[in-house]
């Protein structure tokens, strides 16, 4: 008798595009934010669009989950929770589930009421685009009478924010380390988010000697959750050469009145290619 290997997966990301030869999916947009102090009803509406391929004929379903931001910026979701800043009760969608062809997008409009009943500061929640059918990739194998499928689900993910009330966000440096791994340099980045709404930042390092520039990059961008904290450990730009330097990080959010605002910090550290 053949046996049969059969491994599941479901590919998820919050901005995520597939190109095979089963979809090309995209939505628009990938992330929404809202106000309700922008609103003059007890109710706030938006709306994204969902389009696959030309040559794809796709059906997919809707449903919401909340969600939490991880320490490392990633997103922890739930179906349920009885957390006051859920918007999975307030929201209504239409349609939640519909059909793709041709490459004509498809528009859902989503609700949100009862804003009055939501706590000052951020709610949230992330719907879930899903195909309803799994596809089967057949995977290449080495051994004799063992047949290997991938049987994989597209789900993407769009998380909506709702601010709401008195609204604050407080973006905090916390500490920054650079240390010898494994005969890499890495940087220890370590922030935190006071008040009641998420802080997203982004920004860049800079490589320093002698008060002179030596290099510059790029850092992620991530976002941190309304009273939590954030780590992130990164590799430093290779080919420098053996001495004392300073790395400075320089990272910019947006607070609660759309203001710029800065997080700086510096910390020496030495390269020495002979340990």
């Amino acid at each position: 008798m053949r046996k049969i290997i059969k491994l599941s997966a479901i590919l998820f990301a919050l901005i995520f595009h597939i190109n095979s030869s089963f979809a090309a999916v995209k939505v628009m947009p990938t992330l929404i934010e809202l106000n309700t102090n922008k609103s003059k009803g007890n109710y706030l509406t938006t709306s994204f669009s969902v389009q696959a391929g030309k040559d794809e004929t796709v059906r997919f379903k809707l449903y919401p989950e909340y969600f939490t931001i991880t320490d490392n910026g990633k997103m922890d979701s739930a179906p349920k929770s009885e957390k006051p800043d859920n918007l999975i009760s307030h929201a209504r969608f239409v349609p939640n589930e519909f059909t793709l062809k041709n490459g004509v997008p498809q528009v859902v409009r989503v609700t949100f009421t009862d804003l009055k009943s939501l706590p000052d500061g951020e709610s949230r929640m992330v719907m879930f685009v899903e195909d309803v059918a799994t596809k089967e990739i057949q995977l290449p194998n080495n051994y004799k009478n063992v047949n290997t499928r991938l049987i994989v689900k597209t789900r993407l993910g769009i998380p909506i924010y709702v601010d709401k009330g008195h609204v604050v966000k407080v973006g905090r440096f916390d500490d920054l380390k650079v240390e010898n791994r494994n005969r890499n340099l890495v940087y220890n980045l370590n922030l935190s988010a006071g008040g009641n709404s998420k802080v997203r930042y982004h920004g860049k390092g800079q490589i320093i000697q002698g008060g002179k520039l030596v290099k510059e990059f790029p850092m992620n961008s991530n976002t941190i959750r309304a009273n939590g904290i954030f780590k992130e450990i990164g590799k430093l730009p290779d080919n420098l050469a053996d001495g004392e330097y300073i790395l400075k990080v320089i990272l910019t959010y947006k607070n609660e009145k759309n203001e710029t605002k800065n997080l700086i910090k510096e910390t020496p550290f030495q390269v020495n290619h002979t340990i």
